[in-house]
């Protein structure tokens, strides 16, 4: 949660430009999760709902992003502007070591807001048509390799890395495939 903003009955409320600058969705209820974003005080009569999939889990699906896409020299980066935090690469905490552990809760939250705020808009859009077309978001279009991307192709349709992030999309998370993606690069 941001400063100057708050949670009221679901629904983020607090400075509008602050919440729609962040581009923040609350995460509550159903497979995929609905929030509100808009000016607090109603002063521009604007409302725009905003869905985002579900928290609940995230952790598998941030662990299954680290490897591939969470690495010093990508995503792991204060410069990006998706940033993944974890035990892999960006720490939360400025001092912070990729080698001093485990990804911590907050970090976890971060990664969570960092990749629901890139495209809020076209991710409720794919949330509303239950995961249909998730090449709509950037996220998708470029781990794919079907957009420009510094990191070239990250996963191919239907593989492990491919179905944890559009089966959390839909609501669910692919636990297997999230699971065999986490492992990517480790030595058995």
């Amino acid at each position: 949660m941001t400063v100057g903003a708050s949670t009221r009955g679901g629904r983020v409320t607090g400075p509008s430009s602050l919440v729609i600058g962040l581009g923040l969705a609350v995460v509550a209820g159903l497979p995929a999760c609905e929030g509100q974003i808009g000016d607090a005080g109603g002063r521009s009569g604007v409302r725009l709902e905003l869905l985002a999939p579900t928290r609940t889990n995230f952790e598998r699906v941030a662990d299954a992003m680290q490897p591939h896409c969470g690495t010093l020299d990508c995503h792991g980066q204060a410069g990006r502007n998706m940033r993944l935090f974890g035990g892999r690469g960006l720490r939360l905490a400025p001092d912070g070591n990729p080698l001093d552990g485990d990804t911590t809760p907050a970090e976890y939250d971060a990664t969570f807001w960092s990749v629901v705020g890139l495209e809020p808009e076209t991710l409720t859009a794919v949330i509303q048509d239950q995961g249909a077309d998730p090449e709509r978001l950037s996220l998708i279009r470029k781990a794919r390799g079907h957009e420009r991307h510094k990191g070239g192709t990250l996963m191919n349709v239907g593989d492990d890395l491919d179905l944890c992030l559009t089966s959390w999309l839909v609501g669910g998370i692919a636990e297997a495939q999230c699971q065999a993606a986490a492992m990517y690069g480790e030595t058995p």
